[in-house]
């Protein structure tokens, strides 16, 4: 069986869709798009973004896939859980609901949402130089990572 991903470290999960890497404080933008692929393969991304419909009040006693959506809710809930390190497991320690759990990691651990992560793609951006024996548009695709 194939993985939509490899990595250079072993994988936390094996899935049927992938592996996921055991998350950390410095690989959350690898664990982050992993995730997504495979939630998304699972058909439990959006209960994860919030963009699921499931989420507003609805009455469920009328709707046959109420049970499905529920192991999916809580299949996610435990991908995220358990490839988390023990450190970073502490960030979402008592939370049941994935979206939350989602949110929570993302506010804790994207660099680029914090104040020091900022700074330390400003401070890299700045020391971006041209090199003479560089294609200038490698420098520019250079400048541009720090943009996206």
């Amino acid at each position: 069986m194939s993985s939509l991903m490899t990595s250079s470290k072993p994988a936390f999960i094996k899935t049927r869709w992938g592996d996921i890497p055991e998350l950390t404080h410095a690989n959350y933008n690898e664990w982050k798009d992993n995730m997504i692929l495979i939630l998304s393969a699972m058909g439990a991304y959006t209960i994860i973004s919030g963009d699921d419909p499931k989420l507003q009040p609805l009455d469920f006693d009328h709707d046959d896939n109420y049970d499905h959506w529920k192991d999916e809710k809580a299949e996610a809930s435990s991908m995220i859980r358990l490839s988390c390190t023990p450190e970073v497991r502490c960030i979402v320690k008592g939370m049941r609901n994935p979206h939350e759990m989602w949110n929570t990691i993302e506010t804790s651990l994207d660099s680029t949402r914090s104040y020091i992560g900022r700074q330390d793609i400003l401070r890299q951006f700045r020391s971006c130089q041209h090199k003479v024996d560089k294609p200038l548009n490698t420098y520019f695709t250079t400048l541009g990572n720090y943009c996206t």
